[in-house]
């Protein structure tokens, strides 16, 4: 199975007006803030919430703008053991990216008879973000229904560079020195 996403950059108007429109229009089925710790030159991550925490590994290059990869989710059972594994891949060599935390609110939807999933995210220093993601065995039969998805509620799906930019002078602007 490969996680399919397409995100759209949202301006503060547009993600506020969104987080109105959402709740009423498609089930809510969750509503968390996530704390992300990237290792590199893999995409490694551990995530960790009041929720939920996890590691998890992703597929394929380090691009951030990857529509489709595989991902592997390993659930955590403490703070502790995400404090470990933050240890662990320190020891191991891998780089960290600078660490985030995401407001996210996550909403089932149904188009062309699919289910798929509504992120809309406010990440903290960085941007506001739509994202529509399907888990899949055929990614190129959700990608046009994404976008018409996105698309539906007033947004334009990010171009991959312009969303690799983004990333690249966020890390700048953060990472440990």
């Amino acid at each position: 199975m490969q996680e399919v996403e397409i995100k759209a950059l949202l301006t503060e108007e547009r993600y506020r007006y969104l987080k109105g429109l959402l709740p009423a229009r498609f089930q809510k089925v969750n509503d968390d803030n996530i704390t992300t710790i990237k290792f590199r030159p893999h995409d490694v991550r551990v995530r960790y919430s009041d929720k939920k925490r996890e590691v998890i590994f992703k597929s394929g290059d380090d691009d951030p703008a990857a529509v489709s990869r595989e991902e592997i989710s390993i659930p955590l059972q403490t703070q502790e053991d995400c404090d470990k594994m933050v240890a662990l891949l320190d020891a191991v060599g891998l780089s960290q990216h600078p660490t985030w935390t995401t407001e996210k609110q996550e909403f089932l939807c149904e188009m062309a008879g699919n289910q798929y999933t509504l992120s809309l995210q406010n990440i903290p220093n960085f941007a506001y973000i739509l994202e529509a993601e399907a888990i899949t065995d055929e990614p190129s039969k959700h990608i046009p229904n994404l976008k018409k998805l996105i698309a539906s509620l007033g947004c334009t799906p990010i171009e991959p560079d312009e969303f690799r930019e983004k990333v690249r002078e966020y890390q700048v602007k953060y990472s440990k020195r």
